[in-house]
């Protein structure tokens, strides 16, 4: 059975069950259960926090308190990891199932995506209590635009999936790809800003080169969608600000390419992985 979109809306109750088999997997076999994906971003929010406030000395100007502005990306960060290192192994854990059952097969890697983002939404809803509780120095005040947020999560779904769907055919044709996936996002993940702000970017880029050089060196860092929709979050939870609109029209341009993007390579590889199961 292809992966088309009538055929994924026809078999939406396998996903589901899927969804709902991956949040019992990964949680089954700890004892703190689905709270180890939030003891993971805190564990890391206290390592930076540590390493950057206390032994360096910095992340005290602009970012105060230092530890609620890195978690912001950190648990961002971590939904687009999660989802991508299991959508390279899904197919390849799933051959047998993908072997015995006719089904649209891209539900596995969707399932992942969409398990992790239940994870990234109570990472989030921690954050905001976080967020009421600590009153960033910085905060306007203002509470119009929290508006952003629904719509940044929708986009960071979109781009995760669009990004998810080719890895996952790369994943079970290119076995070693799985492998060296994570060392390639731990060094994308200090290439984001997860620990510093695009203020340091920009400010870098234009002592470096100058103008306008370094503008147009920092644009080319902000077609990172992460390094967006992490500003963005940062703008509406922890600044009480509006992201810029330039931004914004770069994010959906990205979110659309990269999911139609991401659909198409798996329409096109979608029969041919099956041999290399």
């Amino acid at each position: 059975m292809n992966s088309t979109l009538p055929n994924l809306v026809a078999r939406r109750d396998l996903l589901r069950e899927l969804i709902v088999s991956e949040l019992r997997s990964s949680t089954a076999q700890t004892r703190l259960e689905w709270l180890w994906w939030l003891l993971d971003p805190l564990l890391m929010m206290g390592v930076y926090w540590l390493i950057v406030v206390e032994l360096l000395g910095r992340g005290q100007s602009n970012y105060t308190p230092y530890w609620l502005f890195i978690f912001f990306g950190l648990i961002t960060w971590k939904h687009f990891t999660g989802s991508v290192n299991r959508a390279a192994r899904v197919l390849s854990a799933k051959q047998n199932l993908i072997r015995a059952v006719p089904f649209p097969t891209m539900v596995l890697p969707l399932s992942g995506v969409l398990s992790m983002f239940f994870f990234f939404l109570c990472g989030f809803a921690v954050a905001v209590v976080m967020t009421t509780l600590a009153r960033p120095v910085q905060h306007s005040g203002e509470l119009l635009p929290l508006i952003q947020v629904p719509l940044l999560m929708v986009l960071q779904l979109i781009i995760v999936t669009g990004l998810a769907l080719p890895v996952s055919c790369i994943g079970v044709m290119y076995r070693d790809f799985a492998e060296i996936l994570p060392h390639a996002l731990h060094a994308c993940f200090f290439l984001s800003p997860v620990l510093y702000g695009i203020d340091l970017v920009q400010h870098a880029a234009t002592s470096r080169f100058g103008e306008p050089w370094g503008e147009t060196v920092f644009s080319l860092y902000m077609l990172n969608p992460f390094a967006t929709l992490i500003t963005g979050y940062r703008d509406a939870m922890f600044y009480g600000e509006f992201l810029d609109t330039r931004l914004w029209i770069v994010l959906v341009i990205e979110a659309a390419a990269l999911f139609i993007l991401g659909y198409l390579t798996y329409q096109h590889y979608d029969r041919r992985v099956v041999k290399f199961i």
